[in-house]
């Protein structure tokens, strides 16, 4: 979902004049010259390191492509591998993938097509850098020592996937916006190599946005590949498979991290083929996993994708019409899908028969998930909803009828009807409150519970709660960097001058790398300073709702009974589970052998829960 801007880039050095560790084939090689960096040598091409910040002992590796331009015949297909490339790539090139910004999410659809929007677009498209539909390039911020000697370590590894409601974002937003200094110090993982004391390896990939990577539908099932963004991210974390030994790192020590979409995306990566796909990661960090209920394969998916080809000027859904289309005209379909729905989202991980084979939730529920996590982080913020709780729904019917827009039309009037009395317009309940808690519930809280429930007794549950709470907020401690000077009104200050959140962001820090590294935060917590950190434990069950969740609030760290994912009380995750049995039950798209009856709506047979189901080609 949507978050702060983010970025990446610190300081340039020279690199020392070291021999060659991995012999002329491939690996990192040192030249001669002591003021040459090191390149990576890879089957398909050379990178020299981008840069080299003496002082952390870093070397950055920027832009390394990990797939084939997806254009042509290449575009809703899954990833290709890289063609061979001469000489030695500098890292210059890395175009972010084609985006937009989600006016429709935040209510403000109108705006898309305005001046002010085109204006908007411009800013998100500029601090994005160069975008493309050639984007699919990973970086890597490694430890010195394991770029010296990478035969000799085998460092764990983070491989993060960013947020922006799945049409927006990139590994390395806001780079340089302002002569060579970021914005924020975020998305860059220095401050996380720093917690760790050199001990693991930093990776960041793009994936495609909007249209370009989260098209579904029947369509897309029979002529290409929907899901084409969770397809580059898997391209990824393979390509981690693949070459991370010649870095010093070890590939099955691999912890995926992600907040909102890129959250959402891990939290499907763990139902891929019903649970049977090996994620090729073995610990993970969701932070808000979110995304869009898309339930709809032949009907709301399939109207989606038709809208988006005709505005591409391929009416009837044509895939070779869409390939050979002009990427601009791509792009002005794609701003138009992307505004389509207010106060929602078209767009994002769905069903489709295969990969994603139904709702992730009722994959959860049935126990078609991966078994193999060591172990999860799991954490949601205190007041998810409020960015998203658009001012137009401001009466008990506008909030009916936004609903009926959100959920499929074959699911009502019972569904809805449903919903409207588990969300009730009385007492002190405003019509606020309600959107702000049912699309906590539905888009946040209960994808964390999910999560809890199917790998009980292996997550550590947390709530972020440093005032005000608002979703994205918790990316400010992770990516705390105190050495990274930032640009304010054309003076340069140091972000160690914020005495408060310094220390309190090296905890927080010092918590998830421990995780990353062991699998346990509290291995490596920091033990001395204020605030204090505490022994954090796996949570238990208090009736519906979770003890022993670590609150990281305004005076520090403390543990808490999270009352924001309970069941049948409290935040109405059991429900949210029973709209998704709904959902997929009512229109026959439940995998055979895996169905799971519903309370609410008509009661159908196995048999009829299935009806629909295909699998996807």
């Amino acid at each position: 979902m949507v978050r702060p801007a983010l970025l990446v880039s610190v300081f340039a050095a020279l690199a020392s004049a070291l021999p060659a560790s991995q012999g002329p084939d491939l690996g990192i090689q040192f030249e001669k010259r002591a003021d040459e960096l090191p390149t990576l040598k890879l089957p398909y091409a050379t990178y020299r390191a981008h840069k080299y910040d003496k002082v952390a002992d870093i070397y950055f590796f920027r832009n390394i492509r990990f797939a084939a331009p997806p254009v042509g015949d290449l575009r809703w297909e899954k990833p290709a591998p890289p063609g061979k490339e001469d000489g030695v790539q500098n890292g210059s090139y890395g175009p972010s993938c084609v985006q937009e910004v989600p006016f429709g999410l935040l209510g403000l659809s109108g705006l898309s097509s305005t001046p002010f929007g085109d204006i908007t677009n411009s800013l998100v498209n500029g601090v994005a850098g160069d975008m493309s539909e050639d984007c699919l390039f990973l970086d890597l911020h490694v430890p010195g020592k394991a770029v010296r000697n990478p035969e000799k370590h085998k460092l764990p590894v983070i491989m993060w996937f960013y947020g922006g409601a799945y049409v927006f974002g990139s590994k390395s937003q806001l780079t340089g916006l302002i002569g060579d200094f970021p914005v924020l110090p975020l998305y860059q993982g220095t401050g996380v190599l720093k917690a760790s004391g050199g001990n693991v390896i930093w990776a960041s990939s793009n994936y495609r946005l909007g249209a370009f990577g989260w098209l579904a539908g029947s369509t897309m099932e029979n002529d290409a590949t929907p899901n084409s963004g969770l397809w580059d991210q898997r391209a990824s974390l393979q390509w981690v498979q693949d070459y991370i030994h010649l870095l010093g790192g070890d590939k099955s020590k691999v912890s995926a991290w992600g907040e909102s979409a890129g959250a959402g995306s891990i939290y499907h990566h763990l139902v891929a083929f019903g649970g049977q796909q090996d994620p090729l990661f073995s610990k993970a960090y969701l932070m808000s996993p979110a995304f869009q209920v898309l339930p709809d394969r032949r009907g709301t998916l399939e109207d989606t994708f038709q809208n988006f080809a005709k505005d591409a000027g391929c009416a009837g859904g044509d895939i070779a019409c869409l390939r050979r289309a002009d990427t601009k005209k791509l792009q002005d379909a794609n701003r138009i899908l992307v505004n389509a729905v207010e106060g929602g989202s078209n767009v994002g991980p769905a069903p489709d028969g295969k990969l994603i084979r139904q709702l992730a939730n009722v994959e959860y529920a049935s126990g078609n998930y991966w078994k193999g996590i060591e172990s999860l982080i799991v954490s949601h913020t205190s007041n998810e909803g409020e960015l998203f709780a658009i001012p137009a729904v401001n009466t008990d019917v506008k909030f009916d009828e936004f609903i009926r827009t959100n959920i499929p039309a074959y699911t009502q009037p019972e569904v809805t009807d449903a919903i409207s009395k588990q969300y009730p317009a009385k007492g002190l309940l405003k019509v606020r409150d309600r959107l702000k808690d049912f699309i906590r519930d539905s888009t946040f809280t209960c994808n964390t519970r999910d999560l809890t429930e199917a790998y009980f007794g292996k997550t550590y549950n947390l709530q972020y709660s440093v005032t005000p709470g608002l979703h994205a907020l918790d990316l400010l401690p992770l990516f705390f960097d105190d050495d990274v000077p930032i640009e304010i009104f054309g003076r340069t200050v140091n972000v160690d001058l914020l005495p408060i959140f310094n220390p309190f962001s090296t905890a927080f820090q010092r918590y998830a790398v421990s995780h990353a590294v062991y699998g346990n935060p509290n291995t490596d917590r920091k033990l001395v300073g204020i605030p204090m950190t505490v022994n954090w434990p796996h949570p238990t069950r208090v009736g519906d709702a979770y003890s022993g969740v670590l609150d990281a609030g305004d005076f520090g760290f403390k543990l808490i009974t999270d009352r924001q994912n309970t069941g049948s009380s409290g935040s109405f995750c059991d429900f949210i589970l029973e709209v998704g049995k709904a959902a997929t039950n009512l229109k026959g798209y439940a995998p055979p052998g895996s169905f799971m009856p519903s309370a609410l709506g008509r009661q159908v047979t196995e048999q009829e829960a299935s009806a629909n189901y295909t699998l996807s080609s």
